[in-house]
């Protein structure tokens, strides 16, 4: 895998988000020190399409909608990534290291790449 190039984008303006494969993290900005804090980790075959998910009444994740529902100030951090493999081995690593509060389940998947991480972190009860 080549070396991840991470851009990002606010929601909901998603037109320059390709529709492409790829890995996100959807962050939030604290309010005390304006830092932003990985709430959900996934991965998609389509980028775009998936975003547009996430920010539709049909969001399934009742946490992230709620909160989108709250119009916190949020970041769609993405990465291209062809390979469904490399996505997976990604997304795993990015959810062991983020500890994202919304995802519901752990992602599956055997090898771990490492990466260069967006400017994302973990809460602070979430760190030790």
């Amino acid at each position: 895998m080549k070396t991840l190039v991470w851009k990002m984008t606010e929601p909901p303006n998603f037109k320059n988000v390709p529709e492409k494969p790829g890995i996100y993290i959807i962050s939030t900005v604290q309010e005390i020190d304006h830092a932003f804090e990985a709430k959900y980790v996934g991965q998609a075959e389509n980028l775009r399409a998936r975003a547009n998910e996430h920010w539709s009444k049909n969001e399934t994740n009742k946490k992230l909608r709620d909160h989108i529902a709250e119009n916190y100030i949020m970041k769609f951090n993405y990465s291209e990534i062809a390979s469904k493999d490399d996505r997976d081995g990604m997304e795993q690593y990015l959810f062991d290291k983020l500890n994202p509060t919304f995802n519901e389940k752990d992602p599956e998947c055997e090898e771990i790449v490492k990466c260069t991480l967006p400017g994302v972190r973990r809460s602070k009860d979430q760190r030790q």
